[in-house]
């Protein structure tokens, strides 16, 4: 058995590569899919967070916070986020947001989802992939996420100095 991956962010990423952005439209039952997982060397509590992780995003309504976040304002992260996302991260993320691949509604929505991977340091890694799959589970979005894919998949260094 592999080296034992411990967090959701990992399952995420994993899964993310294997079976939803392989193109194929292969859809594995959950038992089934866990089954692999196991075998991949993850843990059943964090297999179980990560289809939580999964399931809620696709519960979050595209215009979800539309409503009270203006475009063009600009994003205090609160006290917890400040603890958790680095420097880098931060900046990632209004990087998209000005390059026009995100908007403040996926902004909001991918804060949220990458708060609810639980771990202790977000790195422009999390913002990556967090975004790619926000992207990938919103209609309408498919222009956004090609671009998203060219960050995540193209290796194109981001620096903010």
């Amino acid at each position: 058995m592999s080296e034992m991956k411990e967090t959701i962010f990992e399952v995420l990423v994993y899964l993310f590569e294997h079976y939803i952005d392989s193109g194929e439209e292969k859809v594995l039952e959950q038992k089934k899919l866990k089954g692999e997982l196991l075998e991949a060397g993850f843990t059943d509590n964090y297999i179980d967070r990560a289809f939580d992780w999964m399931e809620e995003l696709t519960r979050q309504p595209s215009t979800a916070v539309e409503n009270y976040v203006g475009q063009g304002s600009i994003r205090i992260y609160s006290p917890e986020e400040r603890l958790r996302f680095d420097v880098d991260a931060q900046g990632f993320l209004l990087f998209l947001e000005q390059a026009g691949i995100v908007d403040s509604t996926r902004r909001e929505l991918i804060i949220d989802r990458v708060m609810a991977l639980g771990d202790p340091v977000l790195s422009v890694e999390h913002i990556k992939w967090v975004a790619l799959m926000v992207l990938f589970s919103q209609s309408g979005m498919e222009g956004h996420y090609s671009q998203m894919e060219e960050l995540v998949y193209g290796d194109i260094p981001f620096d903010l100095h």
